[in-house]
């Protein structure tokens, strides 16, 4: 019966936004596979909450384990209602909704290009990741999930490097009431994609809490490593890189950050 209630009082905070639906769950293997699988059956906004994962990805493929009941890991189900090309700029839409819902608690926080949301805690720290399916069917159906670090890792914990939490940060607060103020922002994130305008302002909005931009980068591709200044992103969320070869669009791959330029 309190789940039940928790639920209830979820989505009552989250009654003016397209977030209709939750369900909450012990244990899965990934919440984004659930979504997937069930991608024909479910609505618009569709939230999808586990206090524990034993398949959670990153990307390229990377295990992301926490223990049970200590961070933030959910997914949610999303009918575009926008333009293909902007697909991609739902994973940077979720992960600008959660730098403002960090900046609010008093963080600094950014994006780093393309799924990551960083803090700084003694250094460039991970504390959030982001990973969107596609599935292709008549009606096409959008899944993206994150995992934040809420009370996991801490102190001596033993975790992947260079991430943190907002417990080791100083900071404690409820799994779900973060949820709610994540979803309210990702709502408008979303909203702003829909709009006329939206690539454009969603664009300006990115490009100041980013913080590969400016960055010699090393991107990692299977069809070989890139190397250059990360001098923008287009409006399809791609990132712009210049080296001696010229200008080349990324739109997948992992970023390592060289150094500031």
């Amino acid at each position: 019966m309190r789940q039940n209630n928790l639920m209830e009082a979820i989505l009552g905070e989250l009654s003016q936004t397209r977030f209709n639906k939750i369900e909450c769950i012990s244990k899965t293997g990934s919440t984004n596979s659930d979504l997937v699988l069930r991608a024909l059956e479910l609505p618009d906004g569709f939230i999808l909450v586990s206090d524990h994962q034993t398949d959670g990805r990153g990307r390229l493929g990377r295990q992301w384990e926490a223990p049970p009941s200590k961070n933030l890991l959910f997914s949610v189900l999303l009918h575009p209602n926008w333009p293909i090309e902007r697909h991609q700029l739902v994973t940077p839409a979720l992960a600008l909704a959660t730098v403002e819902t960090l900046e609010r608690l008093g963080l600094r926080a950014t994006v780093k290009w393309p799924n990551d949301v960083m803090v700084e805690r003694e250094g460039e720290k991970k504390i959030a990741g982001i990973l969107a399916d596609y599935v292709q069917q008549e009606n096409p159906v959008l899944v993206v999930g994150m995992g934040l670090n809420v009370t996991w890792p801490y102190e001596q914990d033993s975790a992947p490097p260079n991430s943190t939490s907002l417990k080791a940060c100083g900071i404690e607060r409820d799994r779900f009431e973060l949820l709610v103020e994540i979803l309210k922002n990702f709502d408008k994130k979303l909203d702003e994609i829909s709009s006329e305008k939206g690539t454009t302002t969603f664009r300006q909005t990115y490009t100041v809490k980013s913080s590969t931009l400016g960055n010699q980068v090393k991107v990692e591709k299977s069809d070989g490593d890139i190397v250059g200044k990360a001098v923008d992103v287009g409006e399809d969320g791609s990132l712009i890189i210049e080296n001696e070869n010229g200008t080349t669009f990324i739109t997948a791959g992992d970023v390592i950050h060289l150094r500031k330029l």
